[in-house]
């Protein structure tokens, strides 16, 4: 296979990718067929964040990515990665190139299905579980979670500050410390994700100790029929620092009136600033879905090119958005 076989699509070619992947993704993919999301998550001037490999005239497969910075040579989520029925192998080839077209130094994808582990493993890159960790605000009684064993770990007092942010000036005003982060993200990063996000809205906090901003953490509060839960979706920082959150999580369920908070994470040890790891052993339920609500434990996997100093949350690639069906 020729690597001029691999294009990436101009932004008037868009259709092409849409075309494809209603016609071979199975269902009508959300983020696709939506304008709104399409344009928010692939668009990138006059281009947009889709390679597609030929075979001949005709399209064999497809990879969407999303940037985690503004730089030229970004790291990268893979998205969306679909091949034509009875051409795995072009597929594969494709995935195989995406760091090598992108330039990205991490590549990974956040929620890929248990049975494609394999795929990766057979590409050289780690795939992996992200760990399911929650904290219960003490509650007579919940409605969202199903608590057959009511453990809530005694916390620290707290010893660093958190401070939400309102806009990104703020953040830019205090915080500077992308360099420990893996994938690498920026302002444009934050600000795109967590600022301006067409349909949610988030609390970025910075994490303060000594009078300096060490680190960033992003919560949203999700409401629903049956009651509110926070969800810690992002950590920017260093993997260690994660643990200056301890003393501050009660706080924050007490203040917005959440049952519960849980983290989908993977370099950190939440543990240490008091979350209770949900495994196998776990008798409780705390559920992903919320809207509606679907009382039921599920797994999250990933893969990435590079674990040295690697972070995975739930907000990161196309993950914690609406379900568009």
């Amino acid at each position: 296979m020729s690597s001029e076989t691999i294009k990436r699509l101009k932004l008037c070619e868009k259709q092409q990718v849409v075309d494809f992947l209603n016609q071979h993704w199975g269902t009508l993919h959300p983020l696709v067929n939506n304008e709104t999301l399409f344009n928010y998550y692939y668009v990138d001037g006059e281009w947009i964040n889709f390679y597609c490999l030929y075979d001949g005239e005709d399209i064999a497969a497809v990879c969407g990515y999303i940037k985690c910075s503004k730089d030229e040579n970004s790291d990268i989520w893979i998205s969306i990665w679909c091949a034509k029925k009875g051409k795995n192998g072009l597929g594969l080839a494709l995935m195989g190139k995406m760091q090598e077209l992108t330039g990205a130094k991490v590549m990974a994808c956040n929620n890929i299905r248990q049975n494609t582990m394999p795929f990766y493993t057979f590409l050289g890159y780690h795939p992996d579980e992200m760990n399911h960790y929650y904290r219960l605000r003490n509650l007579a009684e919940y409605n969202m979670a199903v608590v057959n064993n009511k453990n809530i770990p005694c916390c620290d007092e707290p010893h660093a500050e958190l401070v939400e942010f309102a806009d990104i000036d703020a953040v830019k005003q205090y915080f500077d410390n992308f360099g420990n982060s893996r994938p690498k993200k920026d302002y444009w990063y934050v600000d795109k994700r967590y600022f301006r996000y067409p349909h949610y809205k988030y609390k970025v906090f910075g994490i303060f100790k000594d009078g300096r901003c060490s680190s960033l953490a992003v919560f949203r509060v999700n409401e629903s029929e049956e009651g509110k839960v926070l969800r810690l979706v992002d950590y920017i920082g260093n993997p260690a620092d994660f643990a200056d959150i301890n003393g501050h999580i009660d706080v924050l369920m007490e203040q917005y009136g959440c049952e519960f908070c849980d983290c989908y994470c993977y370099g950190v040890d939440a543990a240490k600033a008091g979350f209770v790891l949900r495994d196998e052993k776990d008798e409780n339920i705390i559920p992903n879905y919320l809207n509606p609500l679907w009382q039921k434990n599920i797994d999250y996997y990933f893969f990435t090119t590079d674990t040295e100093n690697f972070m995975m949350f739930k907000a990161d690639g196309d993950q914690d958005r609406m379900n568009l069906g």
